[in-house]
């Protein structure tokens, strides 16, 4: 890459100074349709702004610009040095080098012929086309940018085939496609926090498809329609926005997923149990209800849920469940393991903290030496009981 002395720099003082001096004058002194211009005007500086950066820092990384820092990387050095992340440092420089790996696309990014946005996903929808095809297709999709917006190219960047080779178009795009869903499958994500005012946040990255199932079952859970006919006429308030109404549909469907469509886990399924009294249940006491995963709820939820899928109420005095099996079966029933839960929340060994939910139940004393299948049974993680039965020379059942 040919790069000009020390002009770059330069200019980019010059373009600096004057973006500071415009930003001292008023705003309001300029009219309509010099604000129109003006607003124009800076769409191409970014553009070639842009252009520029990109092709900065492909030739930071061919030299080396980043040695004398002692960052690992000219993206780290980038991210510290503009005060950005690492992640955001390495995704300009990946888009840098794809960008300069297409000469048109970036001439036309210099030329302000194209936006950054529509810029990134031509350069994207080219990459996904055999090496023989790319050309086309990119000039394709920069004929398209001078009437299309970027998430519309997008669009027509997916169905470039039917430009390219309308007779193997499907063929071509189903290959395209699974592609692109074999890598998404690999970049899912879920996590979760616990905050202190009662609420937990989380965030999550699914592929397309399970998005679209989930927006759809939110949308339908949401609706006006559905929300008075499982609350009743004027149960739907047209004023919570639409982030909240979704949040509230979202809960709704966790509640309403039923145990046996679950797998189960060490025996007990995906079941929340909510220990309460019978007081508690009847609402003739007002106690929090405790969750086996260790979190505590108020006795309104626990009386709410307690009749919902997926949710059983571990009423203390209750009757009715066989949970005292003796020596007619070696493995613990799910209506024991729930109770033993109850009574032990996390793992028995003193230094673990694993929930009973996520662990499984030992027989004390051991099966081996005459111990029944009851509620003496104590819940061990996989590890520690492995470990247990090792020190005792046998190996736990597979549960």
């Amino acid at each position: 890459m040919q790069m000009g002395a020390g002009g770059v720099r330069e200019w980019a003082r010059v373009a600096d100074d004057a973006l500071a001096h415009a930003l001292a004058a008023p705003a309001w002194s300029t009219g309509a349709e010099d604000t129109r211009e003006a607003l124009l005007e800076l769409a191409r500086v970014e553009a070639r702004a842009a252009a520029l950066k990109a092709r900065l820092l492909v030739h930071a990384e061919e030299i080396g610009a980043h040695q004398e820092s002692g960052a690992e990387s000219v993206a780290v050095w980038h991210a510290r040095a503009t005060r950005t992340t690492v992640a955001q440092g390495r995704a300009a420089l990946r888009e840098a080098v794809a960008l300069e790996a297409r000469p048109d696309v970036a001439s036309a990014l210099a030329g302000a012929e194209i936006n950054p946005a529509q810029a990134k996903v031509i350069v994207d929808a080219v990459a996904e086309v055999p090496e023989e095809d790319r050309d086309r297709a990119s000039t394709y999709l920069l004929e398209k940018a001078g009437t299309h917006h970027a998430k519309d190219l997008r669009v027509l960047g997916r169905r470039v085939w039917e430009v390219l080779d309308s007779v193997a178009a499907d063929a071509r795009e189903s290959a395209a496609l699974e592609r692109q869903e074999a890598r998404a499958a690999q970049r899912v994500r879920f996590s979760m926090v616990e905050h202190d005012d009662g609420t937990m946040e989380g965030w999550f990255r699914v592929p397309v498809l399970h998005g679209a199932m989930l927006r759809k079952m939110l949308i339908s859970i949401g609706a006006p329609k559905a929300r008075r006919a499982a609350e009743g006429a004027g149960s739907y308030d047209p004023t919570i926005k639409t982030p909240a109404r979704w949040g509230q549909a979202f809960c709704d469907l966790i509640e309403r997923i039923e145990d046996k469509d679950l797998p189960d886990r060490a025996g007990c399924g995906a079941t929340v149990v909510v220990t309460m009294t019978i007081e508690n249940l009847q609402g003739q006491l007002e106690q929090a209800g405790l969750l086996d995963t260790g979190e505590k709820i108020s006795a309104t939820a626990a009386r709410r849920v307690a009749a919902r899928a997926g949710i059983i109420p571990a009423v203390l005095d209750g009757t009715g469940m066989v949970l005292d099996w003796g020596r007619t079966r070696r493995f613990h029933t799910r209506a024991q393991r729930m109770a033993i839960a109850t009574v032990h929340r996390t793992c028995v060994h003193p230094d673990c903290d694993v929930p009973a939910s996520h662990c499984e139940i030992d027989h004390d004393p051991p099966w081996e030496s005459g111990g029944g299948t009851d509620l003496t049974g104590k819940p061990r993680c996989p590890r520690h009981h492995r470990e247990r039965h090792r020190d005792r020379g046998t190996d736990p059942p597979d549960d």
